[in-house]
């Protein structure tokens, strides 16, 4: 089995389905939130909830907000960072700690970067895979649109043409998303960088798969499971995460009018992927000003780090958790 049975844990406007693995003996004072990102789920951090366990840590990783066997409101934008470091630090407290350290991927990185500025109560560390530190001071869809055409990814990601086209055929969309570079990129950049063709690359979902570069990453266990979960679900609940990027803007703007953003004590390690188009590794060359305590550990990986090198990836975690909790 790839995940044990969830625990629901109601929160403000979700009923967050989350998988556990709990030490035989609690020998920590903090747990570890992991939060995926899209169109992932908790399954994408399958290979490290046990042995973050085994090391003694309480393991939570929900799937979030809006996917898999999770709940959201109606309310399309009600995915903004704001509900959902909410939803996290409602976890936390859930779980009986009062902090814990949040470790996220893709947009789950995210939620590891904000949750200690909206509830820093509540977060004693950081561990960011891929994701570099998003702040924004420009309307994100308007600066899309700008950079790289009308049909950037986030454009279309708006669109319910674009949800009925990722929901017409799950398994074709898993396979699309989830794939390895075998020497021509992938689906998410074949290219390797951020330019308008890369930028919208959705479209290419609706091209012959024969067309799409890589391999797909996923075992037939993973595949099975994905394609069982957004069959159930559909990509509606992740996509809100993208039609909520203007709240992200204006909650960032809310917090830091000045630009200016105080560096954080809890420490902080970022475990980059050497052949990450999307979030390249020189990307986070600026998170040093962010952090008092920062690491940051390269990966040859390329997007679906977790997926791609799931030793190499708890292998880091563990290491740093052993030091610093």
């Amino acid at each position: 089995m790839l995940l044990p049975e969830p625990r629901f844990v109601d929160t403000d406007g979700a009923r967050l389905a989350v998988y556990e693995a709990v030490p035989a003996e609690r020998t920590k004072d903090v747990c570890v939130v992991l939060c995926h990102g899209f169109p992932e789920l908790a399954a994408s951090w399958h290979h490290q909830l046990q042995p973050i366990a085994d090391a003694g840590f309480h393991v939570l990783a929900p799937d979030m907000r809006g996917y898999g066997r999770s709940t959201g409101p109606a309310d399309r934008t009600a995915y903004s960072i704001a509900e959902n470091t909410a939803d996290v630090a409602a976890l936390i407290r859930d779980a009986g700690y009062e902090k814990a350290v949040v470790v996220g991927h893709d947009f789950g990185g995210m939620m590891s970067w904000w949750t200690p500025y909206l509830h820093p109560d509540v977060v004693a560390g950081v561990i960011t895979l891929n994701t570099p530190f998003g702040y924004i001071r420009e309307d994100p869809l308007e600066k899309y649109e700008r950079l790289y055409g009308p049909d950037n990814y986030v454009a279309y990601f708006q669109t319910d043409e674009c949800e009925s086209l990722m929901d017409a055929d799950v398994a074709k969309t898993v396979r699309f998303f989830f794939r390895r570079d075998t020497g021509q990129g992938t689906n998410l950049s074949r290219t390797g960088r951020h330019d308008p063709e890369s930028m919208s690359y959705i479209h290419w979902l609706k091209d012959d798969e024969s067309t799409w570069p890589g391999e797909v990453v996923m075992s037939e266990e993973e595949m099975a499971f994905y394609t069982q979960a957004y069959e159930a679900s559909g990509y509606g609940g992740g996509l809100s995460w993208y039609r909520s990027i203007g709240n992200n803007w204006r909650v960032h703007n809310r917090l830091f009018p000045d630009g200016v953003i105080p560096r954080l004590s809890v420490p902080a390690l970022m475990i980059a992927a050497r052949h990450d188009p999307v979030c390249a590794p020189q990307l986070t060359d600026d998170l040093l000003q962010y952090f008092e305590t920062f690491e940051r550990r390269i990966l040859d990986t390329g997007h679906w780090t977790q997926l791609e090198d799931p030793e190499g990836t708890t292998a880091l975690i563990l290491e740093w958790l052993d030091r610093h909790f």
